[in-house]
């Protein structure tokens, strides 16, 4: 029907093509890491702990998953550094909570350690793919906002 131009055809050779790099990636599946971990973690939590921090884990995860896949998926240098500001943020925030479950709450020590490693990791992973964001062409499109610019 010509009205779903929008939507990707799961059974596109191109399609397939992308979501199998976008798999591929070392960041892609420590973000994915992460997410389990936070996923844990999160479930471990009792009380004002839980309240406070599981939502916040998981959508910081998931953000983190999706804004990557969207980067990836986009081919535009303007859309991977708005995307990359946004996972950096969310991983920040994610290492400065880990501090928090570790000293004011009765989360489990060992899930908040292994977060905080995954963190690190991700972290240097995280430079080498903005380095390689770098290297794609300019766009056609400008950042309205002027944060963006080259």
């Amino acid at each position: 029907m010509e009205d779903d131009w929008f939507v990707d055809n799961p059974n596109d050779d191109d399609f397939n093509r992308k979501q199998k790099h976008k798999s591929n990636m070392p960041i892609y599946q420590k973000a994915m890491d992460i997410l389990k971990t936070a996923r844990l973690l999160g479930s471990t939590l009792k009380g004002d702990d839980k309240e406070m921090y599981e939502f916040h884990l998981n959508e910081s995860a998931l953000m983190m998953v999706t804004k990557i896949a969207g980067a990836v998926g986009s081919g535009s240098w303007l859309i991977a550094m708005q995307n990359a500001a946004i996972v950096r943020w969310h991983a920040e925030w994610m290492l400065t909570a880990t501090t928090g479950l570790k000293h004011m709450t009765e989360a489990d020590k060992n899930y908040v350690n292994v977060l905080r490693i995954d963190i690190e990791e991700f972290r240097e992973l995280f430079k080498a793919w903005v380095k390689e964001i770098h290297k794609m062409e300019k766009d056609d499109f400008d950042d309205e906002w002027g944060l963006f610019i080259r």
